[in-house]
């Protein structure tokens, strides 16, 4: 019986090891560390305080920390999202510094907090102050917050192309891509909540949510921690809505019809018809609390629902092949696009100029201009 025992507890550690794994590794990521210190009105380190973080979002507590002799303190772990750092300690009056902003994997140092002595039941509110730094990572990054994500026109509906509003990037040309560090430096990579969205083989973005879903995105460009591997290029975070401890919810309807632009330019050249393409994304989100709006929830949800019809058709290709006195090397009645005599076949071996106006290095055979020699010719057709 103990032996079953021991072997059903190592499964269900193993079991649980295998659930939380991806936990801390995306911790890594998707949570940063909000720091700072904490002193009195003469410059003296303040230990023993108890400094709690509150979301602006929520109202939930991530729990509070005590400062060290240093009168140091540290939050590990925290999601992304706005919040308010309130110090406490008997003695002295209680103080409240609102307005934290945290992206993934930021490492956030709260400006020093200057607590008065006085009654723990008086509050200070801090409404200007330097503002909150990252000074523990040498990294360059750039955050496009809520606000730019749900007002920016996004071309093609895919978040990523928001990217290019960071400094120092433009458009990329690798396949897949949506923009590349200035001066080259790799490929990218793109992760959501945590998790990998690149289609490895093809080193391409791989997931392209609705941008309506998508809380911000932060752009590392260079001197990036190393849990940021895989790419030397862009590391693109990106993180999704979560619900708050309101209701809140968006409906929207995008349309792309070919019907509003005129047709194009190699169309018209060659007489086609227009190309039909109707595209169209539309759908709603919706987030909020488990509970009484505004109460003291501990559960929220979000969910986002898009749909995508699509309608293409009426899509002319044109290809040309080699007529059969071409494949017999002999171009002197070859017609272009226009239906115009194109028979100036450069012979590589004069390394003279074949153009109208001079005919010296053209293939000839017998005054026949853009006829190709037998004898030049191999049996696959290829000129020597």
């Amino acid at each position: 019986m103990y032996r079953y025992l021991v072997r059903w507890t190592v499964w269900v550690f193993v079991a649980g090891f295998l659930v939380a794994a991806p936990r801390f590794a995306a911790a890594q990521i998707t949570t940063a560390t909000v720091a700072g210190t904490v002193r009195d009105t003469q410059d003296a380190a303040v230990p023993g305080a108890t400094v709690t973080l509150t979301s602006a979002t929520r109202g939930t507590t991530l729990g509070e920390t005590v400062t060290n002799a240093s009168g140091d303190f540290l939050f590990p772990n925290v999601p992304a999202d706005t919040y308010t750092v309130q110090v406490t300690l008997e003695g002295f009056k209680t103080l409240n510094h609102p307005g934290i902003e945290v992206s993934p994997g930021d490492r956030v140092v709260v400006p020093t907090l200057t607590i008065e002595v006085g009654e723990l039941g008086e509050t200070v509110e801090v409404k200007a102050e330097t503002p909150s730094i990252q000074a523990q990572s040498g990294e360059r990054s750039f955050t496009i917050a809520t606000t730019e994500v749900e007002n920016l026109p996004i071309a093609g509906r895919n978040y990523a192309t928001l990217t290019r509003l960071t400094p120092g990037v433009m458009t990329s040309t690798w396949p897949g891509q949506q923009a590349s560090r200035l001066g080259g430096g790799g490929q990218n990579n793109i992760t959501m909540d945590g998790v990998s969205v690149l289609d490895t083989g093809a080193n391409a973005q791989m997931l392209y949510l609705n941008p309506d879903a998508i809380a911000e995105v932060k752009v590392l460009t260079a001197g990036y921690q190393a849990e940021y591997g895989r790419s030397s290029g862009l590391q693109i975070i990106s993180v999704t809505k979560s619900g708050t401890n309101t209701f809140r919810g968006s409906t929207y309807y995008v349309k792309r019809d070919s019907a509003w632009n005129t047709n194009s330019w190699e169309n018209q050249e060659n007489g086609d018809p227009k190309s039909v393409s109707e595209q169209t994304d539309w759908g709603y989100t919706i987030g909020g609390p488990v509970g009484r709006p505004g109460g003291d929830n501990k559960l929220f949800f979000f969910y986002g629902h898009e749909l995508r019809p699509r309608t293409t058709g009426n899509i002319t290709r044109r290809f040309r092949v080699p007529t059969e006195l071409e494949r017999q090397g002999d171009f002197s009645q070859t017609l272009d696009n226009q239906g115009r005599l194109f028979n100036l076949i450069r012979d590589h071996t004069t390394g003279l100029p074949c153009e109208a106006s001079n005919t010296s290095g053209c293939f000839q055979d017998e005054g026949m201009l853009g006829r190709i020699p037998q004898d030049r010719l191999y049996g696959s057709g290829r000129i020597s």
